[in-house]
């Protein structure tokens, strides 16, 4: 397995024959199909991004993102207009911010002044959790590695390769111990986060990254931060019967993109039970 410290994100998406989480993922909760289709950015998918990047890396973040500071034009607006409820959505505010935008660089991403401040409050909850600082504690790491990407490039027993990317890899002497991941959300709370986990198969994620990495997935583990006040953190991870059961699925998604990619038709990659009566 190839490991690069420096991948660019375009070099690292353009791997397309390596299958990723978000592949596994999409077949998981879809089908082939669905999961072929490329993202395009989402105003959430961009502060993820921006909060991963901040979170791993300050030097990169100043590189790939621009903080654009609304409060004045903002204020100027209400002052000539207060009727205005919402003045980012005023003609003024657009063409402002469009022109703004075109002082940039192509390869730089916009935010807001007010996520910024989110996402610096974000990361102070997260290294404050006395949850994660025990992990640090009983992992005992040498090095931290941040964004680091992992290309498997041998095919295993369904003729596939893989990539994966974890947010944060603990290790020592080179070797993989346990994957930090960070994630944003409404609420950390374990009830709406088990929500969360299952409904955007978070499992299906970390037990990927684990057989990829070498690694037991007891040794992942989610850093969930909420992204509005009051900003609390909590770290789950899987316990025996959701690891064995998510293995379990991995093996037979797997499987399914063998046989797709042995025989692209609509049957093999449209939805699982789409060639089928189904009763519910």
């Amino acid at each position: 397995m190839k490991t690069y410290s420096d991948l660019s994100n375009s070099d690292y998406h353009s791997l397309h024959q390596h299958l990723s989480s978000s592949f596994i993922k999409a077949v998981a909760k879809h089908s082939i199909d669905r999961a072929s289709i490329k993202m395009e950015p989402t105003p959430a998918l961009i502060f993820g991004d921006a909060m991963h990047t901040y979170f791993e890396s300050r030097d990169l973040f100043n590189r790939r993102f621009v903080v654009f500071n609304d409060e004045e034009i903002i204020q100027d607006i209400l002052e000539r207009r207060p009727d205005i409820t919402t003045p980012t959505m005023t003609k003024d505010y657009k063409i402002y911010k469009s022109e703004f935008e075109k002082s940039l660089n192509e390869d730089q991403t916009v935010i807001s002044g007010y996520d910024m401040e989110r996402i610096k409050l974000m990361y102070a909850s997260a290294i404050n959790n006395q949850a994660l600082r025990e992990i640090y504690d009983e992992h005992n790491p040498y090095e931290t590695w941040d964004e680091y990407s992992f290309i498997q490039d041998e095919p295993d027993i369904w003729g596939l390769t893989y990539r994966v990317r974890p947010d944060r890899l603990l290790v020592r002497d080179e070797q993989p111990l346990a994957v930090i991941d960070w994630k944003s959300c409404q609420d950390a709370s374990e009830k709406a986060f088990r929500s969360d986990f299952f409904r955007y198969r978070y499992d299906l994620q970390a037990v990927f990254y684990c057989d990829v990495l070498g690694i037991s997935a007891q040794n992942f583990y989610f850093v969930a931060i909420e992204k509005e006040f009051p900003y609390n953190t909590a770290v789950y991870s899987l316990d025996g019967e959701t690891m064995v059961d998510t293995a379990i699925e991995l093996n037979r998604i797997k499987e399914r993109i063998s046989k797709w990619k042995q025989n692209p038709t609509p049957e093999t990659s449209g939805l699982e039970n789409a060639n089928k009566v189904t009763l519910l």
